[in-house]
C-alpha cells in the first residue's frame, strides 16, 4: 500500500470512473524520464521499492500505482470493474492528472497483461514497454485453460497453470485470507520448483493451503518485508484475484476485437526473465508480432518469479541501460 510503504512519495487521485487509486509518485529531474511500474499478484506498490529506491536516486520520475483491487486503491467487487480496458482509461488518468505526456512502462506478472493493452490502447503516451517474467500478450486472442494445462502436462509432465482453476472460485479469496502466511511462503517461495507440484498441478494450491503447509522464507524477502506484505494484502486477496476472471472467462476479447487492436508494439520492448527460460522467447518465436522499434530479451541469473526481489540489482542494470540507450536514439 503506497501510503504505508512509502508515505512521503504517496498520493491518491478520485477517477471519474468512480474509483480510488492510491499511488507512489516522484518527480523525474530535469532531462529524466518518468518510469510507471506495475505490479502483478499478490502484490502491490511495495513489490517495487529496490526499484523506486534506485530509480530515483538516478533521477528518474517514479509512478508506482497500487493497482486496481489491490493496497490503498479501490476494490470493487464486480469483475467487470477489471476488464482491461477501463483499467487502461484509468491509468492514462493518473498520467493526464500527473500531466505525464510520455514514459517508460514496467510490468511483472499479471500486470503484464495490463501493459500489453496499454502498448495497444495508448501507444502514444510510452516511451517504452519492459514485460518481467511475462511476456507480451496478443489482444483479441482467447484463452482456454483446459488446453493450456493439458498441453504443459504432454509437454513437460504436469500441469502449469492448475492454481487459475482455484483463483477464479468464490470462495479463493477468503481461502488465501484464512492461510496467508501458508499462502505467501508457497507464492515467494525459497525454492522455485516449489511450484512445480504445489501450484501447477489442478488441485495442488487449494490442498497446500487447506493444509496449512509453510515453506522456508525465501533469502530475497527479509521478516520485516514479509510482514509489511501482509499488512497491505492482508484479508484484500478476493478483490486481487479478481484480475483473473477476465483472462480465464475472455472477457476482454470482444473489446479487443471490437477496437480492432493490432498486434503490434510501436515502442521498444525488452523482456526480461532468468536465463533458465529466456531461449524459450528468442526473437525468432516472436515473428507473430510485430515489435516495429525492435525487441531486447534478457536473462538474469535466478530460478523464481520475483525478478524485481531476486535479482534486484540486476534488473536495475538492464533496466537503466536499455532506457538509456533509449534516450540517445
Amino acid at each position: 500500500m503506497a501510503h504505508i510503504a512509502f508515505p512521503r512519495n504517496a498520493k491518491s487521485l478520485n477517477l471519474s470512473s468512480g474509483h480510488t487509486y492510491a499511488y507512489v509518485y516522484i518527480p523525474a529531474q530535469p532531462n529524466k524520464a518518468t518510469i510507471l511500474f506495475l505490479h502483478g499478484f499478490p502484490s502491490s506498490s511495495y513489490d517495487w521499492r529496490h526499484q523506486i529506491s534506485f530509480f530515483a536516486n538516478e533521477g528518474y520520475g517514479v509512478l508506482a500505482p497500487d493497482l486496481l483491487g489491490y493496497g490503498g486503491t479501490s476494490k470493487p467487487a464486480s469483475t467487470a470493474e477489471y476488464k482491461a480496458k477501463k483499467m487502461v482509461a484509468e491509468i492514462e488518468g493518473i498520467l493526464d492528472h500527473e500531466k505525464l505526456q510520455r514514459v517508460h512502462a514496467v510490468s511483472h506478472d499479471i500486470g503484464s497483461t495490463l501493459l500489453s493493452r496499454l502498448a495497444n490502447y495508448l501507444t502514444q503516451r510510452l516511451l517504452s514497454c519492459t514485460f518481467l517474467g511475462v511476456p507480451y500478450s496478443r489482444p483479441g486472442s482467447h484463452f482456454d485453460l483446459d488446453a493450456v494445462n493439458a498441453m504443459t502436462k504432454n509437454l513437460l509432465g504436469k500441469e502449469k497453470f492448475g492454481y487459475l482453476r482455484l483463483f477464479v472460485e468464490d470462495y479463493a479469496g477468503n481461502l488465501l485470507d484464512e492461510h496467508s502466511d501458508s499462502f505467501f511462503t508457497l507464492f515467494y517461495p525459497a525454492e522455485a520448483n516449489l511450484w512445480d507440484d504445489h501450484m501447477g498441478p489442478t488441485g495442488s494450491m487449494e490442498a497446500w493451503l487447506r493444509e496449512d503447509r509453510q515453506a522456508p522464507l525465501a533469502s530475497y524477502i527479509t521478516s520485516e518485508e514479509k510482514a509489511m506484505h501482509q499488512r497491505i494484502l492482508g484479508g484484500n486477496h478476493g478483490t486481487a484475484l479478481k484480475w483473473y476472471h477476465p483472462l480465464v472467462y475472455n472477457m476482454n476479447e470482444q473489446d479487443e476485437i471490437d477496437s480492432a487492436l493490432a498486434n503490434q508494439v510501436a515502442r521498444p520492448v525488452l523482456m526480461v526473465f532468468p536465463f533458465s527460460t529466456a531461449d524459450q522467447y528468442s526473437a525468432s518465436e516472436s515473428k507473430s508480432i510485430e515489435f516495429a522499434n525492435g525487441l531486447t530479451i534478457k536473462g538474469v541469473s535466478t530460478r523464481g518469479h520475483w525478478l524485481q526481489l531476486e535479482a534486484k540489482d540486476q534488473v536495475n542494470a538492464i533496466l537503466k541501460e536499455f532506457f538509456e540507450q533509449e534516450a540517445s536514439t
